[in-house]
């Protein structure tokens, strides 16, 4: 579920809080349950990818590789090198979606039951298995307008056909306005990511443009249109 792809080497700092806002340090793992009953939580990244464990942004990397290598739902025609992704991805704010460990393996050496600590996020996970997706949260645009927001969203294979993008985009929506942004926009949707729009539009989100023929995409013979997507986070 793309957003937008800005300059991934150019970094917009985030909307300065409002006083005697708690830390983003202070924000908690987000427990949900997917419609299949499996538990996962969701893991908010406000430190950067150095606080990650190597395999997992290793693992996440190859993944959203191969996701631009499809050429059907991101702009870029590449995959970035290893260093530019995991800045690109974690360095402003990011989530990760991981099965609760007590469903994975047995959970002889489970910590956690969900929502508690990050223990989640340990190195030695097997990732094919544990790690569901992630998305990051950053302004879309500097300055004075810096408090509207955009994300990017992609699941991994673990993920396919267990509502992970709808549980995601529900926790956008709870983190979002605790970054203090009152605004998020997408604009570069692709018309037919027909999962993706139906998810944004049952989560509340309107198309408020549209891009004709924006996108050259692999699953296409002709341009497609990119829809801009919004909706008030306040």
């Amino acid at each position: 579920m793309p957003a937008l792809l800005e300059d991934p080497t150019t970094h917009i700092p985030p909307p300065p809080l409002p006083p005697n806002t708690p830390p983003l340090s202070s924000l908690t793992p987000i427990p949900k349950l997917l419609r299949d009953g499996t538990k996962i939580t969701l893991y908010p990244i406000t430190t950067g990818p150095s606080t990650l464990p190597h395999s997992l942004t290793t693992y996440l990397h190859e993944q959203f590789s191969l996701e631009i290598e499809k050429g059907c739902t991101y702009p870029m025609e590449s995959p970035m090198e290893y260093d530019l992704y995991r800045n690109y991805w974690f360095g402003t704010f990011a989530v990760i979606a991981v099965v609760d460990e007590v469903q994975v393996g047995g959970g002889k050496d489970n910590k956690e039951e969900g929502g508690g600590g990050n223990d989640g996020l340990r190195e030695g996970r097997n990732w094919e298995e544990a790690c569901l997706g992630t998305f990051y949260v950053k302004p879309n645009y500097p300055g004075r307008c810096s408090h509207v927001c955009n994300a990017g969203f992609f699941t991994t294979p673990a993920a396919r056909n267990r509502g992970v993008g709808r549980v995601m985009g529900e926790a956008y929506l709870e983190v979002a306005p605790k970054l203090g942004y009152k605004y998020s926009v997408f604009n570069l949707v692709f018309e037919n990511n027909v999962a993706s729009v139906k998810i944004w539009e049952k989560l509340g989100f309107q198309i408020i443009g549209r891009v004709p023929g924006a996108a050259r995409l692999a699953n296409s013979p002709d341009l497609v249109d990119a829809l801009i997507i919004g909706r008030s986070l306040v």
